[in-house]
């Protein structure tokens, strides 16, 4: 019983008053306990001055120029890098399918080939050009080395 007589006596919280407003960096620095020096705050008030361009009106602010500058170049490499892979797989993916047409029109006449080749189809294309099929079997001549060394003479 005295720990809900406690609960009971405990104040709720006030809600803060709009002029308590924290900034950005003084969230963060509750949040994760690092220090800001004064400049550094003067410079960075709230992310209201970054997006608006206030913040390049500041005398501190000069000295984030080259980081900015260093930030952009890298994001534009960033871009520029992301652009050019998209572009090779599109690349890849159109060579990919052009190989596969070209395996499909190598299987194709490599079949036509073939079937070409047969005998009988061999026949047919001869036939065509006048040449005739030999009914007559193959005579062997046969010829000793003398009468070969003759005709040499």
């Amino acid at each position: 019983m005295a720990a809900q007589k406690n609960i009971l006596k405990k104040k709720p919280k006030a809600p803060k008053a709009p002029g308590n407003r924290q900034t950005g960096f003084a969230k963060l620095k509750k949040m994760f306990g690092f220090k800001m020096s004064d400049r550094a705050r003067a410079v960075m008030e709230t992310p209201k001055d970054i997006i608006s361009g206030d913040i390049l009106e500041k005398k501190e602010s000069s000295r984030l120029f080259p980081l900015l500058t260093w930030l952009t170049l890298l994001g534009f490499l960033y871009i520029t890098n992301n652009y050019q892979a998209e572009e090779k797989t599109r690349e890849i993916n159109r060579k990919q399918k052009d190989i596969k047409e070209l395996r499909y029109q190598y299987i194709s006449k490599k079949s036509k080939l073939m079937n070409m080749s047969k005998q009988s189809q061999v026949e047919k294309i001869l036939e065509k050009r006048g040449f005739k099929e030999n009914t007559q079997p193959l005579k062997v001549i046969r010829v000793s080395q003398k009468e070969l060394d003759s005709m040499i003479k």
